[in-house]
């Protein structure tokens, strides 16, 4: 189990994975070293499946036809490895920070400090390849950790916040599917408009996480300034209590 939390991967200090070695959540400047197009190769071997691989590599008959223990052997990492060793060795070197070494005789990637003296720190392999894959998720933000359910007061409240989380769902499905949501074109948008400083000169030292975490801010941002914005044009209050930022719609709607 992982000891970070939400916190801990806003920040831009390394992550020590136990049994495997030294992770970074890399920085815009980062990705542009190696081109965007191969950081994208590399997210897609943080996220694939076994079954989507089977599947998109056309071999879910071949895969189905083998044995019980032929199928244990075929693990993610085997298939990954067989597929491409030169894309698994790039993408483990691009987020390990310690030295990478693929081992012919155990077939598994062996990981050592950068030092001089090349102290052990784990390796990779079938066994943890997954565990691997997870923690990176959750230090790139592809993933959102377990978190306990909350306590609803009554029936109208439960479903009014499975209303919510479908609708955050729905939006992340749709920012994926969206080429306005792009990553050039968020660097672009939030270098333009945001209020912290932020442009494009310095953007690039932001981390992945970094980045995707405040962009998300600065669009809620965005949105409930328009709010107050039309409200202020729209209504002549006296207390505060009667500020309501949706009530134009109403009006519009009249």
């Amino acid at each position: 189990m992982s000891i970070y939390t939400s916190f801990d991967y806003l920040s831009n200090e390394p992550f020590y994975l136990e049994g495997i070695g030294t992770v970074k959540c890399p920085t815009l400047r980062d990705i542009r070293r190696i081109t965007y197009r191969v950081f994208e190769l590399y997210l897609s071997l943080v996220t694939i499946t076994r079954d989507s691989l089977l599947k998109l590599s056309g071999m879910e008959e071949q895969f189905s036809a083998m044995s019980g223990s032929e199928q244990e052997a075929a693990s993610l990492f085997h298939l990954l490895l067989y597929k491409n060793p030169e894309l698994m060795m790039g993408m483990l070197k691009f987020f390990l920070l310690d030295e990478v070494e693929f081992n012919a005789e155990t077939g598994r990637f062996d990981i050592s400090s950068a030092s001089q003296e090349k102290i052990p720190m784990g390796s990779v392999g079938s066994d943890n390849f997954e565990l691997f894959q997870e923690e990176m998720k959750y230090i790139l933000g592809l993933g959102q950790k377990e978190s306990l359910a909350p306590k609803f007061a009554n029936e109208t409240a439960r479903k009014l916040y499975q209303k919510l989380e479908q609708h955050r769902e729905d939006q992340k499905k749709n920012q994926k599917a969206d080429e306005n949501y792009s990553l050039d074109n968020m660097v672009r948008k939030y270098c333009t408009h945001n209020k912290v400083g932020i442009n494009i000169l310095n953007v690039w030292d932001m981390t992945y996480y970094q980045f995707h975490s405040m962009f998300s801010e600065y669009c809620s941002g965005r949105h409930y300034d328009f709010n107050d914005s039309m409200a202020a044009n729209t209504f002549s209050f006296k207390k505060s209590s009667d500020y309501k930022p949706m009530e134009y719609l109403k009006k519009l709607n009249m």
